[in-house]
């Protein structure tokens, strides 16, 4: 018991270490490929998901070694602290795990329209700008499949998002191009390029974690009989699956226009 009661302390400063070391690890993570110390595939793949998880289970580990000690070992005294270490360590597990859920409900794509049998097209500008950003995920669409059964990008994405579709508005086309332009800068998209004449609108959303790049075509034509059609492609530079975050952005671009 002399020996636990020599511990308790020590574990406790570990646990507080660690508690605040945790949260500065991943932000240096993210910011650290953000702004390009080094790869996504370290900074997100090894940092995040490789040791990440290996730190949480530490520092979990200790807290509650610290807290149960707390407890049982007079003068019991710094539980509560080693309770608010253990609480950091649950809440990575909470968003991993919500993460992981959402992960495995959603198909892996990462290239999502509203027009799936002719979706807006990307010109010179980002075709160079994905080169320079040396995007590994292809701009064609038409045929894109994934996994070992080959399933079609545009089927899984119309069972995962069929709200996603064509929107239509009763207004003229030039009104409507004005109100898209505005809801895409509202959005904080850089404007990559615009034009009235061909009803496109090309831009970049840039995430502030990990600053990964997504490319956003926004296609605004006249509809038969009348009115404004609008469809909207949105595109990750890199990874397999985007976790739904580009059917968010369509969503989100919908209902400020």
């Amino acid at each position: 018991m002399e020996k636990l009661a020599t511990l308790k302390p020590w574990l406790l400063k570990l646990a507080i270490g660690l508690a605040v070391f945790m949260p500065v690890y991943f932000i240096v993570a993210a910011l650290g490929t953000k702004f390009g110390v080094w790869g996504w595939q370290f900074g997100f793949g090894k940092l995040t998901f490789g040791f990440g998880p290996k730190l949480i289970m530490l520092t979990f580990v200790v807290a509650a070694l610290a807290l149960v000690l707390s407890v049982i070992i007079k003068p019991r005294k710094g539980w509560l602290i080693a309770l608010l270490c253990l609480a950091v360590p649950m809440t990575g597990f909470g968003l991993g795990q919500s993460l992981r859920a959402k992960a495995g409900k959603l198909p892996p794509i990462h290239d999502i329209s509203t027009d799936i049998q002719t979706p807006p097209l990307f010109g010179d500008a980002v075709t160079a700008l994905r080169e320079k950003s040396k995007c590994s995920n292809t701009l064609d669409y038409l045929g894109k499949t994934f996994g070992k059964d080959k399933i079609l990008v545009s089927e899984a994405q119309v069972k995962a998002y069929p709200d996603i579709r064509t929107l239509v508005f009763t207004k003229t086309t030039d009104a409507v191009f004005e109100k898209a332009l505005n809801a895409a800068k509202s959005m904080g998209w850089e404007i990559v390029s615009s034009s009235k004449d061909t009803g496109m609108i090309e831009a970049r959303a840039t995430s502030f974690w990990y600053g990964f790049s997504d490319d956003v075509a926004v296609r605004i034509r006249p509809a038969e009989g009348g009115g404004t059609l609008v469809d909207i492609r949105s595109i990750s530079c890199v990874g397999g699956s985007d976790i739904g975050v580009n059917a968010a952005r369509i969503r989100e671009f919908r209902s400020k226009l």
